[in-house]
C-alpha cells in the first residue's frame, strides 16, 4: 500500500511537468547538436536556448493544470459514480423488502434503515399527513441520528407557520424540495438550530402519493452541506416512488382483505334475514333466493332459482311476480302489499319491496325484499275487533248507567205503591214488577262486569240454573238440525264462582259445539255430574288437588279437531273460524276463567268424531240456600234533614217521597251547583247529604269536598250506577279518603237505602 501511495505521489501533476521538462531540454540540446552540423555551441545564439526553454516552461505549466483539472473532474465523477451505485444498491435492498414485505409499518422503517445504513445518510424519516385541524405531520418510522429531534420539533402540511418547511411544501406540491445548505436556506428558520445542534446540514423531503394524493413524506438528512446531486435525487425519487407502492399495495390488500371479509359477512346476514330475498338479472332470471324465502313462500331453492319470474310456474302468485316483471320493464322501484299462495296452498300475506340495482354501465341486477305480514295482519284484524269489542263495552257501560237510574225509580215506586194497596191482584202485579226490576238490576250487573266496569264477585252457587239459562238463550239462536240434550245431575255439589264468569264458560262451550255442527247438524249434550279425583290424578297435566269436584261436560257430534289443531286450541287468537266469525279468544278466556277458579279443563277429539270437553270444579261444603226475597223486616226510618240530589228527575221525585214516608224531612234537586249554594246558605240546616256521583257541573266527589270543606264532620252518601269502579280514575278507595261516609249502588232498594242512612247517621 506504502510503495502505490508512493507511486501515485510520483504520478502526481507536478513530477510530471518536471520530467516533461528535463526530457525536453535534452531533446533541446539533442537537436542542436546534431542539426548544427557540428558548429561550435558557442556560435548558438542565447536568445533561442532561452526560448526554447521559455517553451518547454510554458507547456510544462499547461500540461501541469491539464492533467491537475482532469484529476479533480475524475475525482468528481468517481464520487457522483459512487453516490449512484449507493442510490441502486439501497434502492435494489428495498425492492426485495417490497416483495417480502407484510405490514406497512415494517416496510416503511425497512426502508429508513436501508437508506441510512446502505446509502450513508445519518437520517432517514417517515411522516403521514393527518387530516385534524393543524395538519399535521406524524412521524412514523426512522433510522439514524435521531435522538429525540423528530419529538422535539413540530411539522405541519397546511399553510401555516410549521407547514413552511421543505417537507410540508413537498407534500402540498407533490415535488421534492432540496435544501443544500440549512444553514442559508430560508426555510429551514423554524428549525434550523436544533438542526445544526443534531449535525445535519443538508435534507431532501420526497413526498409519498397513492396516485390520488399526497399521503406522506420521505426525508433524508446529510451531514453536509450539497449532499444531493441531480442524479442522486431522481434515483432516491424512484426509491420513494418503490415506498409508495408497497404501501399501496399493502392498504390494497388490506382492502381487499376487509372487502372478502365484510361480503362474507354480508352473505352471511342475507342468509339470517328473517326476510326473504330475491335477485334476478335484466333478462327477469332468478339468480339468488335466501333461506327466508323459501320459508315464506314454501317452494325449495332448486323450483325457484333459474326459472324466468314470467314462467307459469309462477301463477299461483301472478300479482308478485307480474310486479316484478313491471319492475324490470320500467326500472323503477316498487312497494306493494299480497296475497300469496305457498306450495301447500295456505295463504300469506306478504309486503315486496323490488328495486333495481344500479352499477357503473347501468341497471345490473333487481332485488326483492319480501316480508311476511301473516302475523301482522292478523294483529291488525284483533285490534279492530278488539276495538269494537271496547266500544260495545263503552256503549253498554253508559247504557247501564242510564238503566239502573230507570230501574231505581221503578223498584221505589213498585215498593212504595205495595206499601199502599192491600192484599189482591194490583199487589200481585207489583210484586211482579218489583221481581223483574231485581231481575233487570241482576242482568245490569252482569252487563257492567262483562264491560269492566264491575268486579265478578264469587260466591257459593248451584251450576245447574246457569246451564238450564244458557240452554234458553241458546235454543233461540242455533238451527233446528242440532239437538240440545240437557242432563241435570242429581245432588250436585255448589262451587265458589262467579256467576258471570261461569255463564260465560258454559255459553263459549256450547257456541263453539254448535258452531263445529252448523253445516251438517248433530247433538249438543250438556251434562253435570260430580266426580272424585283419587290421589294418582288422572287428568294428564292438570295436577288438581285430590277431593270433589263438579264436573261440567260439554260434547258435540261436529267435525272434531285434527292434531295441528289440538295442539293451539287454548292459543290466544287461534281459530279455525273464516274472518268475522271469531276472534280466537273463547277457549283461552274460558280455560282463563277455570283456572282462576282453582279448576282445570280437558277435551278429546278426533276429526269426524266430533269433541269433548270437560270443565272441572273443585266443590265446597253444602250450605242452605239464602233466598233472593229475604223475609220482611222493619223498614228503619227517622227525622233528620237530608239534602238528595240525582240529575234524573224520577229518580229525585221517587227517593224524595220515599224518604218523606221514612219520616225524613228532604229537599231534592237535580243541579248540584244550585244544592251547594243552597248547602252554602244555611251550612247547619241539613244533617246528611246524598249525590249521585255522575251530575252535571259538578260530581259528587268535588260536590263533597266543597261542603266537608264547610262542614268537616257532614255525614255523605255517594250513589253510583257504574258499579264496582266510579267515574274514570275516582274509585271508592279515594271517595271513603275524602271524607265520604258511605258508597251505594244504583238500583237502590228501600230497605238497603234506608238501612245505610241509618247506620250513616247514628254513626256521625
Amino acid at each position: 500500500m506504502a510503495q502505490e501511495s508512493s507511486f501515485q505521489e510520483r504520478l502526481s501533476p507536478i513530477p510530471i511537468s518536471i520530467i516533461y521538462v528535463l526530457v525536453g531540454g535534452m531533446w533541446v540540446f539533442s537537436t542542436i547538436f546534431i542539426f548544427s552540423e557540428g558548429l561550435p555551441i558557442n556560435e548558438i545564439s542565447k536568445w533561442e536556448l532561452l526560448l526554447c526553454f521559455s517553451g518547454l516552461l510554458v507547456t510544462a505549466s499547461i500540461l501541469y493544470f491539464l492533467i491537475r483539472n482532469n484529476e479533480a473532474a475524475l475525482k468528481k465523477s468517481l464520487e457522483a459514480l459512487h453516490r449512484v451505485n449507493r442510490a441502486l444498491k439501497a434502492r435494489s435492498e428495498c425492492s426485495q423488502v417490497l416483495v417480502r414485505a407484510t405490514d406497512e409499518q415494517e416496510l416503511m422503517q425497512d426502508v429508513c434503515r436501508i437508506i441510512g445504513e446502505s446509502v450513508g445518510y445519518c437520517l432517514a424519516w417517515v411522516g403521514l399527513a393527518e387530516d385534524d385541524p393543524e395538519k399535521t405531520v406524524r412521524p412514523v418510522a426512522q433510522w439514524g441520528w435521531d435522538q429525540g429531534y423528530l419529538e422535539s420539533v413540530k411539522i405541519s402540511w397546511g399553510d401555516n407557520e410549521h407547514g413552511q418547511g421543505p417537507t410540508g411544501i413537498a407534500i402540498r406540491s407533490g415535488l421534492p424540495y432540496v435544501v443544500q445548505h440549512i444553514l442559508t436556506d430560508p426555510k429551514w428558520s423554524p428549525w434550523r438550530d436544533k438542526a445544526l445542534r443534531y449535525g445535519y446540514a443538508s435534507s431532501l423531503s420526497l413526498p409519498l402519493a397513492d396516485g390520488r394524493h399526497v399521503f406522506g413524506a420521505m426525508v433524508i438528512f446529510a451531514s453536509e452541506p450539497d449532499a444531493f446531486d441531480q442524479q442522486e435525487v431522481k434515483l432516491l425519487e424512484g426509491l420513494a416512488d418503490d415506498l409508495c407502492y408497497g404501501i399501496n399495495s399493502l392498504r390494497l390488500r388490506q382492502e381487499r382483505a376487509r372487502g372478502g371479509e365484510e361480503r362474507r359477512l354480508l352473505a352471511a346476514i342475507i342468509e339470517q334475514e328473517t326476510d326473504g330475498i330475491l335477485t334476478f338479472d335484466t333478462h327477469g332470471v332468478i339468480k339468488y333466493v335466501n333461506p327466508a324465502f323459501v320459508a315464506i313462500s314454501g317452494y325449495e331453492r332448486e323450483e325457484i332459482v333459474g326459472r324466468a319470474i314470467s314462467d307459469s310456474r309462477h301463477r299461483t302468485n301472478p300479482s308478485l311476480f307480474r310486479a316484478m316483471e313491471e319492475a324490470r320493464t320500467t326500472g323503477q322501484p316498487r312497494t306493494e302489499r299480497f296475497i300469496n299462495r305457498r306450495s301447500d296452498g295456505t295463504l300469506y300475506d306478504i309486503e315486496a319491496k323490488t328495486s333495481p340495482v344500479c352499477g357503473p354501465a347501468g341497471i345490473t341486477a333487481f332485488s326483492v325484499v319480501i316480508r311476511d305480514l301473516t302475523h301482522e295482519v292478523q294483529l291488525e284484524r284483533q285490534l279492530c275487533q278488539a276495538q269494537k269489542v271496547e266500544a260495545i263495552a263503552t256503549l253498554a257501560g253508559g247504557i247501564a248507567h242510564d238503566f239502573n237510574n230507570i230501574l231505581a225509580a221503578v223498584i221505589t215506586n213498585a215498593e212504595m205503591a205495595m206499601d199502599e194497596v192491600g192484599e189482591g191482584t194490583l199487589r200481585e202485579h207489583l210484586a211482579i214488577i218489583l221481581k223483574a226490576g231485581f231481575r233487570a238490576k241482576n242482568l245490569v250487573k252482569q252487563i257492567l262486569t262483562l264491560s269492566c266496569h264491575g268486579e265478578g264477585e264469587r260466591k257459593p252457587l248451584h251450576l245447574q240454573p246457569i246451564a238450564s239459562e244458557c240452554l234458553k238463550l241458546l235454543r233461540a239462536s242455533l238451527p233446528a238440525t242440532i239437538d240440545l240434550h240437557h242432563h241435570p245431575g242429581e245432588k250436585l255439589g255448589m262451587v265458589l264462582a262467579d256467576p258471570t264468569q261461569m255463564h260465560q264458560v258454559i255459553m263459549n262451550l256450547c257456541t263453539n259445539a254448535a258452531d263445529a255442527m252448523r253445516d251438517q247438524g248433530g247433538v249438543l249434550d250438556i251434562l253435570l255430574d260430580n266426580v272424585t279425583l283419587p290421589s294418582n290424578d288422572q287428568l294428564g297435566d292438570l295436577h288438581l288437588a285430590v277431593g270433589r269436584y263438579l264436573r261440567l261436560t260439554v260434547a258435540d257430534t261436529g267435525i272434531g279437531m285434527d292434531r295441528k289443531t289440538r295442539e293451539r286450541i287454548f292459543d290466544p287468537f287461534f281459530t279455525t273460524k273464516e274472518p268475522g266469525r271469531g276472534t280466537g279468544l273463547g277457549l283461552s278466556v274460558v280455560q282463563g276463567i277455570v283456572k282462576n277458579h282453582g279448576g282445570g279443563i280437558t277435551f278429546a277429539s278426533e276429526p269426524g268424531k266430533g269433541t269433548t270437553f270437560q270443565v272441572y270444579l273443585p266443590c265446597i261444603d253444602q250450605i242452605e240456600d239464602r233466598l233472593e226475597i229475604q223475609p220482611e223486616e222493619a223498614i228503619p226510618g227517622g227525622t233528620e234533614r237530608i239534602l238528595f240530589l240525582d240529575d234524573e228527575t224520577d229518580l229525585v221525585y221517587s227517593c224524595q217521597k220515599m224518604l218523606q214516608n221514612l219520616g225524613y224531612e228532604v229537599v231534592a234537586g237535580t243541579n248540584s251547583l244550585e244544592a251547594l249554594d243552597v248547602f252554602k246558605a244555611q251550612p247547619d240546616r241539613f244533617d246528611l247529604i246524598i249525590t249521585d256521583q255522575t251530575m252535571p257541573n259538578l260530581t259528587g266527589d268535588k260536590l263533597a269536598r266543597e261542603v266537608l270543606r264547610l262542614r268537616p264532620n257532614l255525614p255523605i252518601i255517594l250513589c253510583t250506577g257504574l258499579g264496582q269502579a266510579l267515574t274514570g280514575p275516582f274509585t271508592e278507595k279515594m271517595a271513603l279518603s275524602i271524607g265520604i261516609r258511605a258508597v251505594v249502588r244504583k238500583p237502590m232498594e228501600r230497605h238497603q237505602l234506608a238501612t245505610v242512612i241509618r247506620q250513616v247517621l247514628d254513626n256521625r
